[in-house]
């Protein structure tokens, strides 16, 4: 039997998540304060409230069943790996067993009492112009929820959390990243 291209692509994604090895959490005794030059931990010192409550529902999300949040954008660089990487941050002081994975490395094996939570650098799920259902499908393959992350100042896309739950991914909100346009950047 032939596989067309985005069923090869999906076995290719499948076979090589069954080889790749799931990275313990580190113990919590091991998470100390940060470092001066820890952009995250200066970023979770300076607006604590919203990493928790953000966490909070990366928690309740886990709670309904939710393993696999994405973090996702609307363009490039918008933050996204920042945000994994806080909240996994947040979770393991928290004592809860969580791992940063990208996109195409989503464990997918594991029993079913399985409590750990898999956050997902997810990459651009929305870029401009119209949403598509398939390429949306597609990205989304192994994700149960999700974030949206855009620049302050846009506007997120209209129909985006409405796409999410016509695929089965729970929008879990937005979260406005103050990282820089790139028309800003460049100036």
């Amino acid at each position: 039997m032939t596989l067309d291209f985005l069923d090869a692509v999906f076995v290719d994604r499948w076979q090589a998540s069954l080889r790749t090895p799931i990275p313990a959490a580190p113990p919590v005794a091991t998470i100390a304060a940060p470092a001066a030059d820890d952009f995250v931990g200066r970023l979770l010192a300076a607006a604590r409230t919203e990493w928790e409550a953000l966490t909070d529902e990366v928690v309740a999300a886990r709670g309904r069943g939710r393993r696999a949040v994405a973090i996702v954008a609307c363009e490039r660089a918008a933050g996204c790996s920042t945000l994994v990487a806080g909240l996994v941050r947040v979770l393991h002081e928290r004592g809860r067993d969580a791992i940063a994975c990208a996109s195409d490395a989503i464990p997918t094996t594991g029993a079913t009492h399985d409590t750990r939570i898999v956050l997902v650098d997810a990459g651009v799920w929305f870029p401009p112009g119209r949403i598509n259902r398939q390429r949306l499908m597609v990205a989304s393959s192994g994700c149960d929820a999700a974030i949206l992350v855009v620049r302050s100042g846009r506007r997120p896309p209209i129909a985006w959390s409405t796409c999410l739950e016509a695929i089965g991914v729970e929008p879990l909100g937005e979260v406005a990243s103050f990282v820089p346009s790139t028309a800003e950047s460049q100036r």
